[in-house]
């Protein structure tokens, strides 16, 4: 285990982290707002009430509980309460943009979550000292929790609303916490109960993939994120996600067009 004068000598480091936190907090009832363009990101979570937003002069919506909405660099922004109980959560940050893109959340427009329970969760914990530079690891990962979080509610609210079979959704979990473990469709399908065939039919309706296109999926995307944040060489992070080392770097060069150490070099470069 890490002692606390340890960790704060390695987050002093200017160690090139995927999210700085800038600044955290709740706002009781903001009557009105204006922020204007900004180097940092910005995530708005409705905790209560509702809201009205314009974002660089389109057409307003209206926020309300278990939205939010995440505004990206050199975005000007204004709000104001549309009833006495709003209350919003506001957590700023610096970070790759790629990084964040790559979480297909939508962006400057709101986004529905299922649950506010452990978003309310992380949001706390960022929010307990303001002495973020001695927390700079701990909120870069809290804040990389968030937008899982975020991600994985908003691909549960489809599912649930979608379809009543939570089959796909028992799946989309199972994928996520062992796309290291070399899955097969036919392995998988078995599990479920499910031929392959149909079961494919069911996954690519509900998400647009099949299942072997969603691991693939899956496993790139830790890569990207591995290569970004971790001091691994590329054949250890395609053991990490389960792949051999030619094959990885084939994919990964597909979907990213450029090679694994092509990708680390970019990102570091950008930060």
């Amino acid at each position: 285990m890490i002692s606390q004068d340890l960790f704060s000598k390695i987050a002093q480091t200017n160690l090139s982290l995927p999210f700085r936190l800038s600044a955290a907090g709740y706002v009781r009832n903001p009557v009105c707002c204006f922020t204007e363009e900004s180097s940092d990101c910005e995530i708005i979570f409705c905790v209560r009430g509702k809201g009205l937003f314009r974002i660089n002069s389109q057409p307003e919506f209206v926020i309300q509980a278990n939205q939010l909405v995440i505004i990206t660099p050199s975005t000007s922004f204004e709000y104001k309460s549309l009833d006495e109980k709003w209350e919003i959560a506001t957590i700023r940050f610096d970070c790759n943009l790629m990084l964040l893109l790559q979480f297909r959340l939508k962006m400057n427009r709101p986004v529905i979550v299922n649950s506010s329970d452990r978003i309310l969760e992380l949001i706390d914990a960022l929010c307990i000292s303001e002495d973020y530079r001695d927390r700079a690891l701990k909120t870069s990962e809290i804040i990389y929790s968030l937008l899982v979080e975020a991600k994985l509610q908003t691909i549960e609210l489809h599912l649930s609303t979608s379809s009543p079979n939570i089959t796909i959704q028992k799946v989309v979990n199972f994928i996520c916490g062992h796309y290291s473990s070399k899955l097969k469709v036919d392995e998988i399908s078995r599990m479920f109960g499910y031929t392959s065939q149909h079961l494919n039919k069911l996954f690519k309706n509900e998400l647009g993939h099949s299942i072997y296109q969603y691991i693939l999926k899956v496993q790139l995307e830790q890569a990207a994120c591995l290569l970004e944040t971790e001091e691994m060489t590329v054949e250890q992070v395609a053991e990490n996600i389960g792949m051999e080392s030619r094959s990885f770097y084939r994919l990964f060069q597909r979907r990213y067009k450029v090679s694994p150490g092509q990708f680390r070099r970019a990102m570091r470069k950008s930060m």
